[in-house]
């Protein structure tokens, strides 16, 4: 045997059947009793393996906010360029950009919990409630005013700047001041800044005094029938020509609205080109009738009414504590 045999017998390991070795020409065969340790990966604990994903989806969710964020931003700065062309005025655009910021919101908050959803343990279990208790405090009729809102905005049944008047309350007109997704907030004409919500708005009747450029200003009188109609128009007429921003086309006219028992109603419709201001032209317009007709000697008191007066007066005489004071004279 030569020298390089001997060597390379020395130093010659072989693996049997079972994974073990067996020693070479020569070598020590105590040595070789104990079993060799594989060559295998360490195990990555399981928490540490969750940890991993969370913060991914943790990143994931930055991501979507600052990306939420900065469309927001650019859908903001190309609606403020595009407002004149759109014919959006300001409190509109307050609007637009309302309802795009609440619909951002949704669309992040829906990426974010569909990310975190393939998370199991805690962190699902915490966005989840969560999730419920903002869908929970987002009441049917917060939805339904957004809705409302998004309607008004699209059909515009007015501007901002018109006068309007809700026909479930009379005494509620006022001027439109802003638009939002929940409510539009109206200044009345005492000076009262009013929110109205939008799903009421849209279920009711809505009188737009500014949607067109002339508004009659309507007044009502009642007179006897001793009265001629021709002297009764005539008067009414000198009063619209005297009112101030009554404009002379369409001119005024004069119109019997019904019969009563006791008087003709007569209506006196007159017109402005200032509906905002068509309450005070209004009040002005009854002023002058008075005058005039106080001048002329008309009463304007209706019999009727008159002898409800007199009827009223006389029983509250006659009796007192309910005793008739008749009966003791």
């Amino acid at each position: 045997m030569s020298v390089e045999d001997f060597s390379a017998g020395i130093g010659e390991e072989r693996f049997n059947e079972n994974g073990q070795t067996e020693a070479g020409v020569g070598g020590d065969a105590s040595s070789t009793q104990g079993a060799t340790v594989e060559d295998k990966p360490l195990p990555i604990p399981q928490s540490l393996s969750e940890t991993g994903v969370f913060w991914d989806e943790i990143l994931v969710a930055i991501i979507v906010v600052i990306g939420a964020t900065a469309a927001y931003f650019i859908i903001r700065y190309f609606l403020n360029r595009a407002a004149d062309s759109l014919e959006l005025e300001k409190g509109q655009l307050k609007g637009v950009l309302s309802i795009t910021k609440l619909a951002l919101i949704v669309t992040a908050i829906i990426v974010i919990i569909f990310q975190f959803s393939s998370v199991s343990g805690v962190a699902a279990g915490a966005i989840s409630v969560a999730a419920g208790t903002i869908i929970g405090f987002s009441s049917r009729n917060t939805i339904s005013n957004a809705i409302a809102g998004i309607l008004l905005l699209s059909s515009r049944p007015f501007k901002i700047g018109d006068r309007i008047r809700i026909s479930t309350n009379d005494d509620l007109i006022g001027d439109m001041i802003e638009i939002t997704i929940l409510y539009t907030k109206l200044r009345t004409i005492r000076n009262e800044l009013i929110a109205v919500p939008n799903q009421m708005l849209l279920q009711q009747q809505i009188i737009n005094y500014s949607g067109l450029d002339v508004l009659a200003c309507a007044i009502e009188v009642s007179l006897t029938y001793e009265q001629k109609r021709q002297r009764v128009e005539s008067l009414l007429l000198e009063a619209a020509e005297k009112t101030k921003e009554i404009i002379k086309e369409p001119q005024p006219i004069v119109l019997i609205k019904r019969f009563d028992s006791y008087a003709a109603v007569y209506e006196l419709r007159a017109y402005t080109n200032k509906p905002n201001e068509f309450l005070k032209i209004q009040s002005e317009l009854r002023k002058n009738v008075y005058d005039i007709f106080q001048m002329q000697g008309i009463d304007l008191t209706v019999p009727q009414a008159q002898a409800n007066v007199d009827t009223t007066a006389a029983e509250s005489g006659r009796q007192d504590y309910g005793f008739d004071r008749k009966n003791l004279r």
